[in-house]
């Protein structure tokens, strides 16, 4: 095992905690809803929201699989920068549904009064994803500049940021499904290639 893995791996460790947390938040909502011991009044969009927070954990895990051979990761302040950003994913997939039922849980409800909130934290972090885009891309973008390259970073980094944006100021349902959808359909392009081998 080279130092360098060994590296990754023990910075991993805080990487994983956050992710792990933002995916278990979401599971026990879910849960909760599932099995409490109150009328839960079931909204796909609030569903679609939550599984989109779930799917951003998970890529965000591939994610830092692709970098691992990186050492910018392993500076302090780079570090950080990524700790912060797992803290935004955390407080998203856990804005994504809510914490406990009431009398009554209305995720319809529950994603009005909560969108944006949600929202702000998704343009948040998809700007922090596209900046550590060009971070690791840099200078190896440039010297081998490809308008395929560019139109796939803009795709797949710079579209989900306009999307949430678009999501953040829009109070149309209607809006809101195509635009999660759309963003869901982005994430399987972005990570259907990723393996973890």
């Amino acid at each position: 095992m080279t130092p360098e893995i060994r590296a990754f791996e023990y910075a991993l460790g805080l990487f994983a905690v956050l992710i792990g947390l933002a995916v278990a938040d979401v599971a026990n909502s879910f849960h909760r809803l599932v099995r409490g011991n109150v009328a839960v009044v079931w909204d796909p969009l609030a569903l679609l929201a939550a599984f989109y927070a779930l799917c951003l954990a998970v890529g965000m895990w591939f994610d830092l699989w692709g970098v691992r051979h990186f050492s910018q990761t392993r500076h302090f302040f780079f570090y950080l920068w990524m700790l912060a950003d797992l803290f935004v994913l955390f407080l998203l997939a856990a804005a994504s549904l809510p914490d406990g039922p009431r009398e009554t849980s209305d995720l319809r409800e529950h994603y009005a009064r909560s969108r944006r909130y949600f929202w702000t934290l998704v343009v948040i972090f998809q700007v922090s994803y596209l900046l550590n885009g060009l971070y690791f891309i840099g200078a190896d973008f440039w010297q081998h500049f490809s308008y395929r390259a560019a139109s796939m970073l803009l795709v797949n980094m710079g579209l989900p940021c306009l999307l949430a944006l678009v999501l953040l100021l829009s109070r149309s349902r209607g809006v809101h499904y195509v635009g999660i959808v759309v963003l869901l359909a982005l994430l399987a392009i972005h990570y259907a290639p990723y393996q973890i081998n």
